[in-house]
Formats: C-alpha cells, sequence, structure tokens
C-alpha cells in the first residue's frame, strides 16, 4: 500500500500481538533477495512498509504495518536477533475512540503511596521457580498412582501455588489495614458481599412477555412447506414427531428427514 516514517508508529496502534516473518525459498522462489533489499531499504531510510494481509481463503483484510528489524550479533558472532520485520495490526478508523475524560483524575496521596511500598516491601521474596511443584501434574502423578497400586483414593496434595493467607497477614497484616484505612472512606467494608439488583417491573414485564412468545404453538407443516426446517430448534422438532406418532431420534438433519418424508415433501 505504501512506506510511512517509522516514527509516525504509536503504542495505541499495538492492538493484537505481532507476527514476525521472513523468507521461505522453498514456497516463493526469489523471495530472499527481494526480502533483503526491502529490508535493508526500509531501515536506511527508517520507514515502516503498510500492506493488505490476507492470512486465508475468505478473511477480511487487515492492514498492517511492516516495522523492520536488523539483525544483531554479539561479541562471539553468535545472532540474538534475526532479520526481518514485525508484523503489526493496524486498527481501523472506528477501533480509536476519543475519550471525555475529566480535566482533574484523582491521585494518590503520598500516605497512601508510602503504604502500598510498604505493603510491596514486606510481601516481596527472591522467587526460584523449583521451590512450586506444578499442582495439576502433581495430582496427575498421584491420580497414576492410585490407579496402579489400586487405591481406592489418591493421595492429596499439598498445592504450593496458592497464597498463604496466614503468613501473608502474618508479615503485613497491620500494613494492609492501615493501607485500606488510607485509601477507603470511612464505613467502607471490603468484605461485605454485593446483593445483586432485583429486576425492575418493567424487566419483569419484558421477560414475561418474552416467555409468553416462546410459547406460541409453531406451525411446522407451514414453515417445511416452505423449506425452512434448518431455523427450527432440535426440541420443536421433536415435539412435532412426538404428535404424529413418529421416532424423534437422531441429529437435526434426521428429524428434517423424518417431517418431509411424513408430509410427502
Amino acid at each position: 500500500m505504501g512506506f510511512r516514517p517509522k516514527s509516525k508508529m504509536k503504542m495505541h496502534h499495538y492492538i493484537k500481538p505481532a507476527n514476525f516473518i521472513y523468507p521461505d525459498e522453498t514456497t516463493v522462489s526469489g523471495s530472499t533477495k527481494l526480502f533483503s533489499v526491502l529490508l535493508r531499504r526500509c531501515i536506511s531510510r527508517e520507514v515502516v512498509a503498510v500492506c493488505k494481509y490476507i492470512p486465508r481463503n475468505n478473511s477480511p483484510p487487515i492492514f498492517v504495518a511492516l516495522v523492520p528489524q536488523e539483525e544483531e550479533l554479539d561479541d562471539s558472532s553468535i545472532q540474538i536477533s534475526p532479520p526481518g520485520f514485525h508484523v503489526i495490526f493496524l486498527p481501523f478508523s472506528e477501533d480509536i475512540r476519543s475519550l471525555d475524560l475529566p480535566d482533574e483524575m484523582p491521585k494518590a496521596s503520598h500516605e497512601q503511596i508510602d503504604k502500598a511500598k510498604e505493603i510491596i516491601k514486606k510481601l516481596s521474596f527472591n522467587f526460584q521457580s523449583e521451590s512450586f511443584e506444578n499442582p495439576v501434574i502433581q495430582k496427575h502423578y498421584r491420580v497414576l498412582e492410585a490407579l496402579a497400586l489400586e487405591h481406592e483414593e489418591e493421595e492429596e496434595i499439598t498445592d504450593l501455588t496458592v497464597p498463604d493467607a496466614a503468613q501473608i497477614n502474618k508479615r503485613a497484616g497491620k500494613a494492609i489495614d492501615e493501607f485500606m484505612k488510607a485509601v477507603f472512606p470511612d464505613g467502607f467494608d471490603p468484605e461485605a458481599k454485593i446483593t445483586k439488583r432485583k429486576a425492575s417491573a418493567s424487566t419483569a414485564a419484558a421477560g414475561g412477555a418474552k416467555k409468553a412468545k416462546t410459547d406460541e404453538p409453531v406451525d411446522v407443516e407451514s414453515i417445511a412447506k416452505n423449506g425452512t426446517l434448518g431455523k427450527l430448534t432440535i426440541p420443536v422438532l421433536k415435539e412435532y414427531l412426538k404428535s404424529v406418532g413418529k421416532k424423534a431420534a437422531g441429529k437435526k438433519q434426521d428429524l428434517i428427514d423424518a417431517i418431509n418424508e411424513h408430509l410427502g415433501l
């Protein structure tokens, strides 16, 4: 579609994970030479290529930006970053909306920030992945062990990934309480359950009207003559077959065929 300066690419253009492409001579002969020339020119001119991307047949077109990446080697001439293009999926105009934000956004006070830092400091620790067993794999092993040894119940496992509430409260309970008092208004109970709002009379009436509409009888024979039985649900088709003394079993197409056969269509 054309080329744009690399500086025109903004962070809000990044709407989904990008892809990375490189040439494949087995698919397109001569693609390596064309790819190399295009990559060098884009890097030297600091531009990105705007393209129309159609991933597969019958897929809608998507505009993408090909952001060049130069090959990077370390001191031992070992490749760190390969040469190629990052495929950035660009948003359409309606994907970007302007928000009416208030003139002054609420900001945390210095006291609130200090309380939050204190919680983080008390709950920080040196993480090592070897200290945590995968509970899913451990559960799998326990089941296999129970089957092999013919045990009626498998051995219980300890899920080390679940937060230790008692230890958290011991280390940072006081700091958490002070943070909540500094952030939440007086009388606020974060542990209070939120009660669901009851449906209004108009909503209930609308729901009742909708339900009454679904209870109306369906003229299956007229629909069958129009050739639109596929729009009906399986329960409706089965109910009609049972009412005429026919077997109501099988997939949806089997039910439609049985009704058509009964009506001679």
